[in-house]
């Protein structure tokens, strides 16, 4: 069994990894708009880590709505209520046997939702207006093929 350092230096080294696609995807998109990695695997919290978020950008997630959308989704109940994330509210419009896609319930503004399991992460993405369903959902499935890709 390795070292407990070389443990924590490997899950440092493949966040950051992760942290770089999450970055990638919604700085360099102008269509996703926040994007959100949640391990599969249960994640000790400590007191200065209360969430079981990996890596958050431009969404904030909170920790009971993280771990609601990971257990359910886990569980494939995530299409039967409403999905809460970053304080708004979403509707399951379409259920796929490995991701979920939701739109914004709210009348000021569109967007949605995309939560897509890979073999080790979930992905939650949102969008909002003007960017459409059909450009949303397919950069992040292919955002998550890249993450299978690389192991994850």
């Amino acid at each position: 069994m390795p070292p407990p350092q070389a443990v924590d230096a490997a899950t440092a080294s493949a966040t950051k990894a992760i942290e770089r696609y999450v970055h990638a995807l919604v700085n360099d998109s102008n269509i996703v708009q926040g994007a959100a990695i949640l391990p599969l695997a249960p994640v000790e919290t400590t007191p200065t880590k209360k969430s079981i978020v990996l890596v958050q950008k431009g969404v904030a997630l909170r920790a009971h709505e993280a771990s609601a959308i990971l257990e359910r989704m886990l569980a494939g109940t995530l299409h039967r209520d409403y999905v809460y994330a970053s304080g708004s509210q979403y509707m399951v419009t379409s259920v796929q046997p490995h991701s979920v896609y939701g739109r914004l319930t709210s009348m000021q503004t569109d967007g949605g939702i995309i939560v897509v399991k890979t073999n080790r992460l979930l992905v939650v993405a949102t969008y909002v207006e003007p960017a459409l369903p059909a450009e949303a959902i397919p950069q992040v499935e292919r955002f998550a093929e890249q993450l299978v890709s690389i192991d994850f």
